[in-house]
C-alpha cells in the first residue's frame, strides 16, 4: 500500500446530518423532491408515464410546461449551460462541485456529432470565462455512429467510409479532450453498453496517453456490475505500467442491467453483467482497493450513491492518511438524488461532484426516463430517499 502524508484536513463523513445535507433545498423544493420520490416508488406508473410522455411529445401535446416544473426541475440544470451556472452556483456555495452533462441522447448524423462537439466546446470556454466548474462528461454515441462501435467490438472490418466516419469521432473527442487540458478541466467520458464498449475504451485510453501527463484530464467510466472489468483495471495497469501517464479511472456500478441480461438471452452468449447485486458491490468495492494501492498512477472517481461504498472509501483515505486525497479521490453523485453523500463529503472536506444534466426539456426526456427507472430498480433507494426527505419536512416543521 502507498503511504502518503496527510496533507488536507478531513473530518468524519456523517451522512446523517439532514442540515446540510438539504442546505440548498428550499420548502417547495423537498416537497416537489416527496412527491416525485413517491411516484417513483411504483414501477409500474413510473413505465407506463414514460411512454405517455414520449408519445404525448411526438403529438406535439402541451406537457413540456409540466415535465420542465416537475421532474426535469429536480434532475436537470437548465435548458441551456447559462441557465445551468445557477445551478452551478448554488452548489459551489456549499463547496460542491458540478459535472455539466449535456444531456443530448444518442446522434445519427455526422450534424448532430458535430453540434454536441461544439456545444461541449463551448461549455469548456464558459468553464474557462467563469471558473465556474472544472468537470464536464461527454457520451461517445453523442459524437459518433452507434453501429460503428458495435462492428468494432465485433472486430468486424470497417469499410472505408466507416472508417473515415470513426476517424471523424476520434477527431472530435480530442478537439474536446485538448480544449479541457488546455483550460484546466476534466473530462469523465460515460460507459455505455457491453457490445459497445471495447473501441470506447480503445478511444479513452489513447486521450489518456495523450493528455494524461502530470495529472488525470480524461477518465475512463468502468461499469463494476460487469464481470471483466476488474480483469480490466488490472490489464490497464499494466498496460501503462512503463508510461508516464496517470490514469482517469472512474467506476460506476452501472446502468443497462436488464438490457444487458435480456441481449445476452435473446444472442445465447454468457451473460456479462453480475446477476447477483452483492456481486456488483464486492466488484465496486474491489476497484477502489486496486486504485488506492495504485494511487501513485492513478486517480479515482467513485460515483455511486451507495453509502456503504462512499463510507467504505472516506474510512480508507482517513485511515491510511492519503495526503492530497482532494486531488487524487473524486466522489460524485447524479444531482437530484443522495443528498445526504454529496452535501455531507462536500463538509466534511472531500471533494464531491453533482453530475448536472442539462438541455432542452425534449431532449432530456429519454434520460429523465431512465433516471426514474433506475431509481425504481435500485433496492432500497426510494425508501432511503423518501424518509430522509420526511425527516427534514418534519425537522422545518413542514
Amino acid at each position: 500500500m502507498n503511504k502518503h502524508i496527510a496533507t488536507d484536513q478531513t473530518g468524519n463523513l456523517n451522512t446523517s446530518n439532514l442540515q446540510v445535507a438539504f442546505c440548498t433545498k428550499t420548502n417547495s423544493d423537498l416537497k416537489l423532491a416527496h412527491w416525485l420520490f413517491s411516484l417513483m416508488g411504483k414501477p409500474a406508473l413510473v413505465k407506463a408515464g414514460g411512454v405517455a410522455t414520449v408519445w404525448a411529445l411526438k403529438l406535439g401535446l402541451p406537457i413540456k410546461g409540466l415535465i420542465r416544473n416537475t421532474i426535469y426541475r429536480h434532475f436537470c440544470g437548465g435548458e441551456t449551460a447559462q441557465q445551468a451556472l445557477r445551478v452551478v452556483a448554488k452548489l459551489a456555495a456549499a463547496h460542491v462541485h458540478t459535472v455539466l452533462d449535456y444531456a443530448a441522447e444518442a446522434q445519427v448524423t455526422e450534424e448532430g456529432f458535430n453540434a454536441v462537439r461544439n456545444e461541449i466546446l463551448q461549455n469548456i470556454a464558459l468553464a474557462k470565462e467563469t471558473n465556474s466548474f472544472s468537470y464536464i462528461s461527454i457520451k461517445l454515441t453523442g459524437i459518433g455512429h452507434k453501429a460503428i462501435f458495435e462492428k468494432l467490438n465485433g472486430n468486424i472490418v470497417l469499410i472505408p467510409e466507416e472508417n473515415a466516419a470513426f476517424e471523424r469521432t476520434e477527431n472530435r473527442l480530442d478537439e474536446v479532450c485538448a480544449k479541457a487540458a488546455e483550460a484546466g478541466l476534466i473530462v469523465y467520458i460515460d460507459a455505455e453498453e457491453s457490445w459497445m464498449q471495447n473501441p470506447m475504451d480503445m478511444l479513452a485510453e489513447e486521450m489518456m496517453r495523450r493528455y494524461n501527463r502530470g495529472r488525470a484530464v480524461v477518465f475512463n467510466t468502468l461499469q463494476m456490475y460487469r464481470t471483466d472489468r476488474i480483469q480490466y483495471l488490472q490489464d490497464c495497469l499494466r498496460r501503462f505500467e512503463n508510461e508516464d501517464i496517470i490514469l482517469g479511472i472512474k467506476i460506476v456500478r452501472g446502468a443497462y442491467l436488464e438490457k444487458e441480461q435480456e441481449r445476452a438471452a435473446r444472442y445465447n452468449y454468457p451473460c456479462p453483467v453480475f446477476t447477483r447485486k452483492e456481486d456488483t458491490d464486492q466488484s465496486f468495492n474491489q476497484a477502489i482497493d486496486i486504485a488506492l494501492e495504485n494511487l501513485n498512477r492513478l486517480e479515482l472517481c467513485a460515483a455511486t450513491h451507495n453509502e456503504y461504498s462512499t463510507t467504505y472509501l472516506t474510512k480508507r483515505i482517513k485511515l491510511e492518511k492519503i495526503g492530497e486525497h482532494r486531488k487524487r479521490i473524486h466522489f460524485s453523485q447524479l444531482y437530484g438524488m443522495s443528498d445526504n453523500l454529496t452535501f455531507n463529503l462536500a463538509d466534511a472536506g472531500y471533494n464531491a461532484s453533482k453530475y448536472l444534466p442539462y438541455g432542452d426539456v425534449a431532449t432530456a426526456v429519454p434520460y429523465l426516463i431512465r433516471r426514474a427507472e433506475e431509481n425504481t430498480s435500485i433496492a432500497g433507494q426510494m425508501g432511503r430517499e423518501l424518509s430522509l426527505l420526511e425527516a427534514e419536512m418534519r425537522r422545518r416543521k413542514l
